[in-house]
């Protein structure tokens, strides 16, 4: 394996647009929860720098955590064949920490708070996750975490320049504001828990037939956690955007079952479909009576973004493996 190849397969290159993806959906469901406008459109590159920043900081921490447990495990990865020092792994992951959390800074507080959590999230999951199976809930925090980070931001600069909220759903209150977002972050949090476990156990030779059957419907809940907001209002958008979902769902768990690693990475793929059930609804909530979606390119980038993630996360999928 070449040193960029390594490299690449250290940060886990192919997850990284869902990365975005998943910052864009959080960016998305404040903006049209909140009302906010094209002038907020700014921070959204930032968010995006810094959720990617965090992610990749994660992975080196990561493999700079197990380079023992790999010398004997995943010998073919960077550090136990000698392609990299174990120092330059830790130093770049505090390098892309420290600038990931002062951009967060340079948003507002709640921005900087929520970067913060996730820092800390995945120094728990980096400690504890050859330890214990619970460790897919602080993971799975991680990844939510971005939705809260993307929403915290447009709530913070619409309250600031005093638009009104409930725009998209006409919902008046904060409880009801953070069980609208705490239900897409749920659903996208036991996703990624159901991943972990359903790779746990696939690898088992004799698996609990009950943490089988957990991590199967953890797997399932997105379809359900990702559209109860929306079914009511948008009905029809909210059921096209569970098809691609749920076919590559189906698929993953047959076609691309076996080996493990195959059945991990096109999970790991479908992450940004997870998004798409949202986006579409989200889209079209935040859209005029009289508008469509090629009027507002923004609102169109929503439903597009997801699935291009998908596609780009498969097609690196072929440069560097996703786990």
């Amino acid at each position: 394996m070449t040193r960029f190849r390594a490299l690449l397969a250290t940060l886990r290159i192919a997850n990284a647009p869902s990365v975005v993806s998943n910052v864009w959906l959080g960016y998305m469901l404040g903006w049209s929860y909140w009302g906010g406008g094209a002038e907020l459109n700014g921070d959204l590159t930032k968010l995006i720098t810094i959720g990617l920043c965090l992610y990749f900081a994660g992975n080196l921490a990561n493999d700079w955590f197990d380079h023992e447990w790999d010398k004997e495990h995943r010998p073919e990865r960077a550090l136990p064949s000698g392609l990299f020092s174990p120092f330059t792994y830790i130093v770049s992951a505090a390098f892309l920490s420290i600038n990931g959390i002062l951009a967060a800074a340079t948003i507002s507080h709640s921005v900087l708070y929520s970067a913060l959590a996730i820092l800390i999230l995945i120094l728990v999951y980096t400690f504890l996750h050859k330890r214990t199976r619970w460790a897919v809930i602080p993971m799975g925090l991680c990844r939510a975490g971005l939705y809260v980070m993307g929403f915290l931001a447009v709530f913070t600069k619409s309250t600031e320049i005093g638009t009104s909220p409930g725009v998209a759903l006409n919902l008046g209150d904060y409880s009801r504001a953070w069980a609208y977002v705490s239900t897409h972050a749920l659903g996208l949090l036991i996703y990624i828990a159901g991943l972990s476990l359903a790779a746990r156990y696939e690898s088992v030779e004799h698996p609990p037939h009950g943490m089988v059957i957990l991590s199967r419907a953890m797997l399932f809940l997105p379809l359900a956690a990702m559209s109860a907001w929306w079914m009511f209002y948008y009905p029809v958008a909210a059921t096209i955007g569970l098809i691609p979902f749920a076919i590559w769902l189906y698929l993953s768990l047959t076609r691309f079952r076996k080996p493990v690693p195959i059945l991990v990475s096109a999970l790991l793929a479908g992450i940004p479909l997870i998004d798409f059930i949202a986006a579409l609804p989200v889209a079209i909530s935040a859209l005029m009576p009289d508008q469509t979606l090629a009027d507002r390119p923004l609102l169109l980038a929503t439903v597009i973004v997801p699935l291009a993630a998908f596609v780009l996360g498969r097609i690196l999928q072929r440069v560097a493996p996703a786990t």
